[in-house]
């Protein structure tokens, strides 16, 4: 820990990179942290990945091998120093160190037996070791483990940042991540923000992205704009069937990911209303995003008070479509705002997070939150690799 001692009372500039389930890039945030708690973020990047490299990922996420999975982590981690050579020809700042998440290719986070011993997990595809020796950089990694160890979800873990980045505003908070994944924190105020609780309330971009795939014949990975979605009408027996979901009734903590909304998911769905045309069927996926962040916020937030504005961030929030029925089922309910709003941009939430949390190993300070991930106690996240 010695190492450590000498960034306690510096300013560090950390670089946040993010690739989430959509697979289609990296996100990178250099955020400037002080040693007195504040911080600015320097400049946000994207890492657009090929049409190749986003075959090959969903091929890993679903059907990989023993080889593809052995060589995943070191494939990963010369995309993140890919990203970072293009991060850095492109911003002049130093960079002190990586916060990286690598890619999720499952989640497992219940408890199972495996001969009399408990066990969970949760795999990032990402080779620390390469990353470091290929970049010159010093990372931290392996931000969901130390979490499982003290029999917590894993995830999520951005309601550390978020209560950061939003506990300063007044009135209670819902910040809310649309990825591939819907994920919420909730902010309350007594004498101080805490976090009530946080959690994944199930697919978001993820069924979506699949069916752009499948209309455009793979030119498109994602509605833009949710123009297929506004051109359709919404099949409401569909919609209601699939609001049965066991895991929405589940009470948080909670969280999910591709090993549940899969691409089998979705499959079965398209195979189950072979004569719904497809932008029928984009409208209803919309809504039933739509409904389950609702229903999640009615049945596990609400009652316990009412939200002063409910934040929103990640792709979907580009989906003016998403946006518009997010606002007409929520309109007698909260404001709903932008996190740019707060100086957050929207596609950088996540990686300005990871920026958060490795300061905070760097400091030495935990940043699990128990109330979002279910956890016994608090503990320091991450794994440090050197240069």
């Amino acid at each position: 820990m010695q190492f450590f001692k000498e960034f306690q009372n510096k300013k560090i500039n950390i670089l946040g990179m993010m690739s989430g389930t959509s697979g289609d890039g990296i996100d990178g945030a250099l955020v400037e942290f002080l040693p007195n708690g504040c911080y600015q973020l320097v400049w946000g990047d994207h890492y657009d990945f090929s049409r190749e490299i986003v075959n090959r990922l969903k091929k890993i996420m679903n059907s990989g091998n023993a080889d593809d999975l052995t060589l995943a982590g070191s494939y990963v981690a010369e995309l993140y120093v890919e990203a970072v050579a293009q991060f850095k020809k492109n911003h002049p700042e130093g960079v002190d160190f990586v916060a990286a998440h690598g890619q999720t290719l499952w989640h497992s986070p219940e408890s199972k037996e495996m001969d009399g011993r408990i066990v969970r997990g949760s795999f990032q595809a990402f080779n620390s070791s390469w990353f470091a020796e290929k970049s010159g950089i010093c990372v931290i990694s392996d931000f969901r483990a130390r979490d499982l160890a003290v029999e917590g979800q894993g995830a999520p873990l951005v309601p550390f940042a978020d209560l950061r980045f939003f506990g300063a505003l007044p009135g209670d908070t819902a910040a809310l991540n649309v990825g591939g994944i819907a994920n919420f924190t909730i902010i309350r105020h007594t004498s101080k923000a805490f976090v009530e609780c946080a959690y994944d309330s199930g697919p978001a971009n993820m069924l979506m992205d699949l069916l752009a795939f499948r209309i455009s014949k793979g030119s498109c990975n994602f509605d833009k704009d949710g123009k297929m979605a506004a051109k359709g009408k919404t099949d409401e027996k569909l919609l209601k069937k699939l609001m049965e979901e066991e895991y929405f009734f589940r009470k948080p903590p909670k969280s999910t990911g591709r090993e549940k909304f899969s691409e089998d998911y979705f499959n079965e769905i398209v195979r189950s209303n072979p004569t719904l045309m497809e932008f029928d069927l984009m409208s209803t996926l919309l809504d039933f995003t739509v409904n389950s962040i609702v229903d999640s916020l009615e049945r596990f937030v609400l009652p316990t008070g009412a939200l002063k504005r409910l934040i929103i961030a990640g792709g979907g929030a580009l989906n003016t479509e998403f946006v518009r029925r997010l606002r007409e089922k929520m309109r007698r309910s909260c404001e709903i705002f932008f996190s740019d709003d707060f100086g957050v941009p929207v596609l950088l939430r996540e990686a300005m997070a990871f920026a958060a949390l490795g300061e905070a190993f760097i400091r030495g300070v935990p940043s699990n939150v128990p109330a979002a991930t279910g956890a016994k106690k608090e503990v320091i996240l991450g794994v440090f690799t050197p240069c």
